[in-house]
């Protein structure tokens, strides 16, 4: 495990994403900047020319570049791999852009958690929306295996397929407000997603069969010596997900954990070390697991072991 610190003080890292040349790219959600972490461990920022944006989610797009939403600026936003931003407003006002995902028409597809809607961004900045019937909040956004968008719905308890041409079908989740979050194609063709209210995973096919894997219970340790109860977080609130070959990793908003899980549902853990609030997770080309660190002002990295691959 070691720990990437950034420059900038309480710049809250949120969301990260596997660049060109094993480069580790960043939203600081409060330092309002875009990081760059090179294979030799320098660590670039770039400020976002948007006062106060608050950069959420990132993602390597078709183009070489990195694109990411400005929840706060109410726009989404491009960088190259030299630094240089461009940025586009949402014509919506008020639509808090929160995930992002490389589509399979070659555009950039995101979720306006503010106004229920999809929406799609071309290479070249043209952009335009898709109303969603049920889903309210949407947050997480990926491509899956079937050529089509998925994303959740925190609020209404969704899954969602929206198609290419703008189609969309909604499922609801068995366990009444489980927050679904975060969302990854796996490696056994299924729909991955967090539950963060539940301290949950859940899967479903591209058919719309929904399975659901509770993380194992806290452990505690022993009851203090005067006789009250631990003290221990209740929950781990499990916030991003990312898939290697052949399983699953999230991380624990507040259990300060990672989960390894398999598709067959088994659950393995790894400490941090100490290291808090970790949120965004993803999968380097190496195999290596990086995760943003929002309370402790880093980026994590964990090596998996020969048991983990």
């Amino acid at each position: 495990m070691r720990l990437f610190a950034v420059p900038t003080p309480d710049s809250y890292p949120e969301s990260v994403a596997v660049g060109p040349a094993g480069t580790i790219w960043f939203t600081e959600k409060q330092g309002n900047r875009i990081g760059r972490l090179a294979p030799d461990g320098g660590l670039t920022e770039f400020p976002i020319p948007t006062p106060d944006s608050r950069p959420q989610a990132i993602v390597a797009g078709p183009d070489g570049a990195l694109w990411f939403t400005e929840n706060r600026g109410n726009k989404i936003g491009r960088i190259t791999p030299a630094g240089v931003i461009t940025e586009y407003p949402v014509p919506t006002p008020a639509s808090y852009p929160f995930g992002i995902a490389a589509g399979p028409d070659g555009a950039l597809w995101f979720t306006l958690s503010g106004t229920n809607r999809i929406g799609r961004i071309t290479a070249d900045g043209r952009m335009n929306e898709f109303g969603l019937a049920k889903t309210l909040t949407p947050y997480g956004i990926t491509t899956g295996p079937d050529g089509n968008l998925w994303f959740t719905g925190f609020n209404s308890n969704t899954v969602g397929r929206i198609t290419p041409t703008g189609d969309v079908l909604e499922f609801p989740l068995p366990t009444p407000d489980s927050g679904p979050q975060d969302i990854v194609s796996g490696p056994d063709g299924s729909l991955w997603f967090t539950q963060a209210a539940t301290d949950a995973v859940g899967t479903i096919t591209t058919g719309g069969r929904i399975a659901e894997f509770p993380l194992p219970a806290l452990e505690c340790g022993p009851t203090a010596t005067d006789g009250r109860p631990p003290r221990c977080t209740d929950t781990k609130a499990p916030y991003g997900i990312a898939a290697d070959r052949h399983a699953l990793w999230v991380t624990q908003h507040c259990g300060g954990r990672l989960s390894r899980l398999s598709p067959a549902g088994r659950f393995s853990e790894v400490g941090l070390g100490g290291l808090k609030a970790p949120n965004g997770i993803a999968i380097g080309p190496d195999g290596d697991v990086w995760f943003a660190l929002a309370r402790s002002n880093g980026i994590g990295r964990h090596r998996p072991g020969s048991g983990e691959k």
